[in-house]
């Protein structure tokens, strides 16, 4: 097997995390397989995986890129405008970005334990909505829809 160049290898992994990305913003969390990367660049599933070791990996392909997304429906100034936009951005029937990275944030804790992307982008949450309520009100208010989600996700 030929070896590729670090300049090649860099060019694949973009082109392969722009394709994680569009998967990811059409489709949704669930639809970013191995086996989808391979069929969409035509390459081997165990070549695939040399650029991303695990499922969670696929998420580097999207970082910076789907959170603002999703704090964009977010209304930081109290904690009841914070709650209410959390439950109507994760049930709008007209968008599932922000459904699908908190989907993809809640799997990434359950699955593995809370990494550090996972904990930053949590704490970032709760240092926004501090801003306007307090660091104490704002954790209990990133608890309490974080509580909600998952009960959202054992009712379906």
């Amino acid at each position: 097997m030929a070896r590729i160049s670090a300049e090649e290898r860099e060019r694949k992994k973009k082109a392969m995390d722009a394709i994680v990305f569009q998967i990811f913003m059409t489709e949704g969390w669930d639809h970013v397989t191995y086996d989808r990367l391979a069929k969409e660049t035509g390459m081997g599933k165990s070549s695939v995986q040399r650029y991303y070791e695990s499922k969670m990996m696929f998420a580097t392909a999207l970082q910076g890129k789907v959170f603002p997304l999703a704090v964009q429906k977010l209304n930081f100034t109290s904690s009841e405008a914070f709650i209410e936009s959390w439950d109507r951005a994760f049930h709008d029937p007209e968008s599932h970005v922000f459904r699908e990275v908190v989907r993809m944030l809640m799997t990434n804790i359950m699955n593995l334990g809370t990494s550090q992307h996972s904990r930053v982008a949590v704490m970032k949450i709760v240092q926004m909505l501090a801003q306007s309520i307090g660091e104490e009100k704002a954790q209990q208010s990133v608890q309490m829809v974080l509580g909600r989600t998952i009960f959202s996700y054992m009712d379906h």
